[in-house]
């Protein structure tokens, strides 16, 4: 059986001035190290990089609060946003290995941080496109018109909830509008219900919300390639 790490580090340091202690207690949910880097600056990095964290309650007796990537980035895009131009930017750079030799065990990501932006790039979405300029005859990824890489769409569940629907390059979907229907309406109220016809004629009755498609935070390609290797 295989093992899978990731590790990742952040850049640049961080001025100890811009970083409270809701921020520090938020970042080490994601077990992000911080280590001194001279007497007013602190680097950040992760030996076993999770893209979930998971933050203690503040009070005896609350529930812990379990945290996403997204939250992460979010909150660094705050630190960057509140130090007023001293730190312009935060960049998360990350390597995944394996404890075998598997095609599916190898690669790396980036995302770049600013104020006002948060941009991903990963190595399967890189060899993806050169994969394909290569097999199309369009070759070199200097190339007037590259093709486009392939879509991929993510569902994001936890405890059964949709939580996110994601792609690696959702400017290539038409922009719409995703119902999520969920006929399990046990506990909600009739002014909650929706109204689901059927291809029977009968009517079903459905909880549900809408969900716009998001540039994924998660390297979809890599997810898909393991999945598409172990046959699910």
């Amino acid at each position: 059986m295989a093992d899978y790490y990731s590790q990742a580090v952040f850049q640049p340091s961080i001025p100890k001035h811009l970083i409270t202690d809701e921020d520090r207690r938020f970042i080490e949910a994601f077990s992000i190290t911080f280590e001194a880097d001279g007497e007013d600056k602190f680097y950040l990095y992760a030996d076993e990089w999770c893209c979930n964290g998971y933050l203690d309650p503040e009070e005896p007796g609350g529930e812990e609060i379990e945290l996403t990537e997204d939250d992460l980035l979010n909150r660094f895009q705050e630190i960057v946003r509140r130090s007023n131009g001293e730190l312009q930017w935060i960049s998360k750079e990350s390597a995944y290995t394996c404890s075998k030799m598997r095609p599916d065990g190898y690669g790396g990501g980036a995302i770049f941080i600013t104020a006002d932006d948060i941009q991903y790039c990963f190595t399967g979405q890189w060899l993806e496109q050169r994969i394909s300029e290569a097999e199309t005859g369009d070759i070199g990824p200097g190339t007037d018109d590259p093709p486009p890489a392939r879509s991929i769409v993510g569902v994001v569940l936890e405890g059964g909830l949709v939580q996110s629907i994601v792609s690696n390059v959702p400017e290539q979907i038409p922009d719409m509008d995703v119902i999520i229907l969920d006929y399990d309406v046990e506990g909600f109220e009739e002014e909650c219900l929706l109204k689901v016809p059927q291809s029977s004629g009968e009517v079903a009755h459905a909880v549900g919300h809408i969900e716009k498609i998001a540039e994924s935070g998660i390297d979809l390609r890599m997810v898909l390639d393991q999945m598409n290797k172990r046959g699910w």
